[in-house]
């Protein structure tokens, strides 16, 4: 894959966290890369106090274009990543390259998509509308499950989560349902820059059936899939994710 040396690298997090979830690979990081890279919170969640209305997938990418200010590498974790492709489809001119770390152009599972179970995400949104800081552990609970190192993961996860102010309640019920109702195939299959992914085996949300259909979509695109990683594999396997990092931007 070419590489366009100094470019920025901005990272986008996931469904219930902020940016100090990629404190653990910025710490493996030699300094001149750890210079380029840019992490964001996205709106409603950590330092990012802007609540968007509505919290749709275009507001979202909206937002990201005031973020980003030269083209640059983009690469999004879970619910980051239908942004990041939302935005590369957009503004092409401004992501030299996409990458998606355990995520996906549409979450929900459907007959002719593998993802999650639409009951699954009806009783996440059930439980958010109860208990915010209940429906987040458990929804850590599950990125971990299976992972080789789950514990110390769900420990991470908890730990970055606690360490910034809790998200804010419409971004919490927003981001659900972009994962419940959200389909980015046409845009990610349209793209003409790079598009790389990196998965793992062992990931429920996005399950690894799903890395097929992707290679449909973008067949020159460089699929990795993890062995005994489940949907965090850059916590999971930190010193491996900054290589792959480093060899694609």
């Amino acid at each position: 894959m070419t590489k366009t040396a100094d470019a920025p690298i901005v990272l986008l997090h996931g469904w219930g966290m902020n940016k100090q979830v990629w404190n653990g690979v910025l710490e493996l990081m030699p300094k001149a890369f750890r210079a380029r890279v840019k992490v964001l919170d996205l709106p409603g969640y950590g330092e990012n106090k802007t609540v968007l209305n509505p919290y749709s997938i275009n507001e979202l990418s909206q937002w990201l274009s005031s973020e980003i200010s030269e083209p640059s590498h983009l690469l999004g974790w879970s619910l980051g990543g239908l942004i990041a492709i939302r935005y590369a489809a957009s503004h092409p001119d401004n992501v030299l390259s996409l990458g998606l770390i355990a995520s996906s152009p549409k979450f929900q599972q459907s007959g002719d998509w593998p993802g999650i179970k639409p009951d699954v995400l009806s009783a996440f949104s059930k439980q958010l509308q109860n208990n915010h800081q209940q429906t987040i552990q458990r929804f850590l609970a599950i990125q971990a499950m299976g992972s080789n190192t789950a514990k110390q993961d769900l420990k991470a996860l908890k730990e970055w989560i606690l360490s910034a102010d809790q998200p804010h309640s419409d971004a919490l019920s927003g981001g659900l349902e972009l994962l419940k109702s959200v389909d980015l195939r046409k845009e990610l299959k349209s793209l003409l820059m790079p598009v790389f992914g990196i998965f793992g085996r062992l990931d429920s949300l996005v399950p690894v059936t799903a890395v097929n259909e992707l290679k449909v979509l973008q067949p020159n695109g460089d699929w990795l899939v993890r062995e005994h990683v489940s949907h965090a594999p850059f916590i999971s396997d930190p010193e491996n994710f900054v290589q792959w990092l480093f060899e694609h931007c």
